[in-house]
């Protein structure tokens, strides 16, 4: 694969732009921690752009999250398989507020500091890894649990156990 035309590799920008840099890196004889590369200010906008909105979309999730597990806690006092149910809804939604959380400062930081951009892009990534990891499995799940339904009913359907209308039944007269 080749690199679209427009993402030339940039040279660092001057310490000067960021103040908040990472002070270690301007320190005459440190080590570097690796190689270094900065985005130019274009790149840094939208990675910027990005950021803000997965920390709206993190921070809406656990909200949500702490609703349901509100909700989960009335329901315990109701029904106990129902709060429990709400608890375990709470645990998945949870976890994709926090990491898209995690993700969004990784790259806010992208922009914010100089001379760590690939440590804090990989942190990113590591991020969005665990949180579409636990959408795969999700969704996975839920498509098993859509077969079985489906396989269910075509067996509760065979066997007679659902009975099924005759020709001569109409929508209206099954209500």
């Amino acid at each position: 694969m080749t690199q679209p035309p427009n993402l030339e590799p940039q040279t660092p920008r001057e310490p000067s732009q960021h103040p908040d840099q990472n002070q270690a890196a301007q320190l005459p004889g440190s080590k570097p921690t690796g190689p270094s590369y900065e985005f130019t200010l274009v790149q840094d906008n939208v990675i910027r752009a990005l950021s803000k909105k997965m920390n709206f979309v993190g921070y809406f999730y656990v909200v949500a999250s702490a609703l349901v597990g509100l909700a989960g806690l009335g329901f315990m006092f109701v029904n106990a398989w129902i709060g429990l149910f709400y608890m375990i809804l709470l645990t998945p939604e949870l976890l994709i507020g926090i990491w898209t959380l995690n993700a969004g400062k990784s790259f806010r930081l992208v922009v914010d500091t100089m001379g760590q951009d690939i440590p804090h892009l990989m942190n990113a990534l590591g991020a969005l890894r665990r949180l579409y990891t636990l959408m795969f499995w999700i969704l996975i799940i839920g498509l098993v649990f859509m077969v079985l339904a489906i396989v269910a009913v075509i067996v509760l359907i065979s066997s007679g156990l659902i009975p099924m209308p005759t020709e001569s039944t109409t929508i209206t007269s099954m209500l």
